[in-house]
C-alpha cells in the first residue's frame, strides 16, 4: 500500500475542521442527500467529551440514547 502524506495531512485538515464546527450548525448529508438528525441528538450529544465525528461514527445521530 502506497500512502502519501499529502492525502494524510489533508485528511487531518478536514477532520479539523469538522470537529472544530458548531455541531447545531453541521449539516449532514449522504448519498447527496440531507440527513434529517432531531436536535434532541444533537443536544444530547453535545456535551458528552466526544468530538462531531463521533457523533456520527457512534451512530448517535441515528438513535440518540437508544443505541447506546
Amino acid at each position: 500500500m502506497r500512502v502519501n502524506i499529502e492525502h494524510i495531512e489533508y485528511l487531518m485538515d478536514e477532520r479539523f475542521k469538522i470537529n472544530d464546527a458548531d455541531l447545531s450548525k453541521i449539516k449532514f448529508f449522504k448519498n447527496g442527500k440531507r440527513v434529517k438528525i432531531p436536535k434532541k441528538y444533537i443536544r444530547d450529544f453535545q456535551f458528552m467529551g466526544l468530538n462531531n465525528i463521533d457523533f456520527i461514527t457512534t451512530g448517535f445521530y441515528l438513535t440518540g440514547w437508544k443505541g447506546m
